[in-house]
């Protein structure tokens, strides 16, 4: 069961907002996306109010990732063993903090995330799901894709060869 529902968001708009954030920092023409550096250096920098923390593993436990909010305050937490993979470029952990780095754009300051006690959710409502769309959007950008095999994709995006074969099937898909 989902716990929260989040203000409806279709593919289209999402991949929007990770274009808009690949412009922004300059990096619209790029295949591969500085992620760590988006939590670490970035967001701190445009939210006064963010912090970025790697937790150890008795603190999240089979989570690899968190985005908290405590009033005003929001935290990307990362477990200790998913940071130093993704800081060893490993693609499968790289895309849990894009899709935390996802929660925090999508929801974080979202008023209108509330809980949900049941009953069909629609994907496109499910935070889960639009963080997951984010996080493939941001590092596999449908833009510079076009064209490459799973194996190029996942080499130069710096991603896992599953998360590269499943975003081209989508594009392949006209989504």
């Amino acid at each position: 069961m989902h716990e929260f529902r989040a203000l409806p968001m279709k593919r289209a708009e999402i991949r929007g907002v990770a274009l808009d954030l690949r412009r922004s920092l300059g990096l619209e023409g790029r295949l591969w996306f500085p992620v760590l550096q988006l939590v670490e250096h970035a967001f701190p920098h445009l939210d006064k109010q963010y912090h970025f923390e790697v937790a150890e593993y008795a603190e999240l436990g089979e989570s690899h990732g968190l985005t908290v909010r405590e009033g005003d305050s929001v935290c990307i937490k990362i477990r200790e063993d998913i940071y130093d993979r993704a800081y060893a470029d490993e693609g499968r952990d790289r895309g849990t903090v894009a899709h935390e780095a996802g929660h925090y754009l999508l929801h974080a300051r979202s008023p209108a995330l509330h809980r949900h006690f049941g009953g069909p959710l629609k994907s496109y409502e499910d935070p889960e799901w639009q963080a997951k769309a984010f996080q493939g959007e941001l590092l596999i950008p449908k833009h510079l894709v076009s064209g490459m095999s799973v194996s190029d994709v996942a080499k130069e995006c710096g991603v896992s060869y599953d998360a590269a074969e499943y975003q081209l099937k989508l594009y392949a898909a006209g989504k």
